[in-house]
């Protein structure tokens, strides 16, 4: 076993029912309301019974490691999660058994907030520091070069099945208005990158939009919604639209609920044509682009 090792932090997801309700509890920080945790479990249902965003980032890191072999690069590569197993804290209690004295950690949220990437890193920090020798952070990587590409690649693949000119709405996952309004980079880096994006492709008519609004919200979040652009999009003459979740690089419920359902049935309801883009989930250039900035972290660039 390597001493250097790559440690993948992200948020998680329920791969069963049976997982939904301790996940929901988990992300809320308390226990919700039986119809929160009801309505849960309905969309986890119809999304074939769990999320694929944890078999998903196992393979990331299955990738990622080969990847990082094929550079030369002799490190393990662990997975660690806030609200599902394997939990930050129990990756990292097996890193240290397996004599790991090297840790590069490497948020899997592109947009940096502080119930993504923060909270990780945060979390990475109490299960690791003083157990190893090196503990590194890996910068932002919302602009790596092979992160744009392989956006713009799955873009304009999906485009193709769209009518020409059919404007995108860039789609993310809203958060409260007063994380940004403390200084949260969230909203500057997705509007940094959907602008590389659509400057790739040559976009005129884009748009950045969020959707996932916590059932539990009591605060103004993030606008507009995916729907209120949308009816914007139609009420000007737009005959269909394509929504870009390039707030996720993976496919789960907010992805294949909130958009393949929820959106595509608003979409019908007001009478205009819905694409979606899928996410890059293990993308050649996602894997380049995490194994980019884990080596530009071990160099301390």
């Amino acid at each position: 076993m390597s001493e250097r090792a790559v440690f993948l932090v992200g948020f998680g997801g329920p791969e069963s029912l049976d997982e939904v309700p301790p996940f929901v509890e988990s992300v809320l920080g308390r226990v919700p309301p039986e119809h929160v945790t009801e309505h849960a479990v309905e969309r986890y249902r119809l999304i074939g019974g769990g999320s694929p965003l944890p078999a998903t980032t196992r393979r990331q890191a299955q990738l990622v490691a080969e990847e990082l072999g094929r550079r030369g690069v002799d490190a393990g590569v662990y997975v660690g999660m806030l609200h599902a197993d394997p939990t930050i804290r129990s990756a990292a209690d097996r890193m240290v058994a397996d004599g790991v004295e090297d840790v590069t950690v490497v948020s899997l949220a592109p947009y940096r907030c502080e119930v993504s990437t923060d909270a990780y890193e945060a979390a990475a920090r109490r299960a690791l520091e003083g157990r190893v020798e090196t503990l590194r952070f890996a910068p932002d990587w919302n602009l790596a070069p092979r992160y744009v590409e392989g956006l713009a690649e799955m873009l304009s693949e999906a485009l193709r099945q769209a009518p020409e000119g059919t404007p995108v709405v860039f789609a993310a996952h809203s958060l409260p208005q007063r994380m940004i309004d403390q200084g949260d980079p969230y909203v500057d880096q997705l509007t940094a990158t959907a602008r590389e994006v659509a400057s790739r492709l040559g976009l005129a008519d884009w748009h950045i939009a969020y959707q996932s609004v916590s059932a539990a919200a009591r605060e103004p979040w993030l606008g507009p919604a995916v729907e209120d652009v949308m009816d914007e999009l139609k009420a000007r003459g737009a005959p269909a639209v394509m929504v870009d979740p390039i707030g996720f690089i993976a496919d789960h419920v907010e992805t294949l609920y909130d958009n393949d359902v929820e959106h595509r049935q608003h979409a019908d309801e007001i009478g205009i044509e819905f694409h979606r883009c899928r996410c890059l989930n293990d993308h050649p250039a996602l894997i380049d682009a995490l194994c980019d900035v884990v080596t530009e972290a071990m160099a301390g660039v």
